[in-house]
């Protein structure tokens, strides 16, 4: 096998992907290394906002809610969404952004790799070493990449059942007494639904999160007594995409949401951003800059709880009655952005 490559892309996530495809095609040697032996499959609630509409992902593949039912402390608000939001697998997502780029020619992935060792030129796997002019970290939240450059990681955690019943609303729940600023958040897919709790661990532990999440799977008739439930920690500390010929995109890069947790816009959107960042330097990334100025208003919500933790319900409640306004929406969610 080559050793020496243009540019090394670890991790083979939404982020990892969409930049090998931004590549596929062009003069650069590109190496797709992923540590598990199948692509895609995440602890994820499986969240699509308008922010993914530039990246074409089929109708057909999804589920579309064009309201959504937020409850506070028990008390249950419908409200119409202005953009709808649409639901879908971690799996089928990390396999439709895979057939994009499989059988490219300058594009080889290498599955069930551990990387062991960052460099600078250079990185050391379990299957051998391998040269790089471009290095990009799309190895999410707990990225070799950023430790290497000596980042800092701060962290939400995501807690997850995925139970068979099928239902037809999504759901924010807010108890700020038991998750603070966190929530338990209800996303149906076509064949299941996800079900779980996004909380920060200053906040909950996660053995009071999980005790709470599995009382009300029990309250709501769920069946869950069989399926394991799935943890994630999600990075949030952006400090940048671009050192030098090092990259990081994604969680690894600390795009996932503070306040919302979603993650898979801005790991399609840095990972393209890089892509094109590599093949054109003079590239301004207006994507990536557009986003980062929604995940700065949505951020400055946990800011005020951080100074004021007393206050999380009263911002709560503040907060639903904005979220209803279709203007506030655009403005705390961002809007789409379509292919050209």
């Amino acid at each position: 096998m080559e050793k020496n490559f243009d540019v090394i892309i670890i991790g083979a996530g939404p982020a990892g992907l969409e930049c090998a495809k931004q590549l596929k095609d062009s003069k650069l040697s590109v190496l797709l290394i992923e540590k598990n032996k199948e692509i895609g499959p995440k602890v994820c609630a499986g969240g699509l906002s308008c922010l993914n509409a530039k990246f074409n992902i089929p109708g057909l593949m999804t589920r579309t809610f064009n309201d959504q039912i937020i409850y506070l402390s028990g008390k249950e608000d419908r409200m119409n969404l202005a953009f709808p939001l649409r639901t879908m697998e971690r799996y089928d997502l990390g396999q439709y952004l895979l057939e994009r780029i499989k059988g490219i020619k300058n594009i080889t992935i290498l599955k069930e790799t551990t990387v062991k060792q960052i460099n600078k030129g250079s990185i050391l796997t379990d299957k051998g070493k391998f040269s790089y002019k471009y290095l990009v970290g799309a190895d999410g939240s707990l990225s070799v990449v950023r430790k290497f450059l000596g980042l800092k990681t701060k962290v939400s955690i995501g807690l997850r059942y995925k139970v068979p019943e099928i239902v037809n609303d999504v759901e924010w729940r807010f108890y700020p007494e038991i998750l603070g600023s966190g929530y338990l958040w209800v996303f149906p897919h076509k064949t299941h639904t996800n079900i779980g709790v996004f909380f920060e661990p200053k906040e909950a532990t996660m053995e009071k999160a999980k005790e709470f999440l599995e009382k009300f799977l029990k309250e709501n008739n769920y069946t869950f007594s069989d399926v394991k439930p799935g943890a994630a920690t999600l990075n949030f500390l952006y400090k940048g995409c671009i050192f030098g010929n090092i990259f990081l995109a994604g969680e690894a890069a600390g795009l996932t949401s503070r306040t919302t947790g979603e993650g898979i816009a801005p790991a399609l959107i840095s990972g393209r951003e890089i892509g094109m960042k590599i093949l054109d330097p003079e590239y301004k990334m207006p994507l990536l800059k557009e986003f980062l100025k929604v995940k700065g208003r949505q951020e400055f919500f946990k800011k005020m709880t951080d100074a004021m933790p007393f206050m999380t319900k009263y911002f709560l409640i503040i907060f639903m009655r904005l979220i209803k306004i279709k203007k506030f929406q655009i403005y705390f969610e961002g809007k789409p952005s379509f292919e050209e």
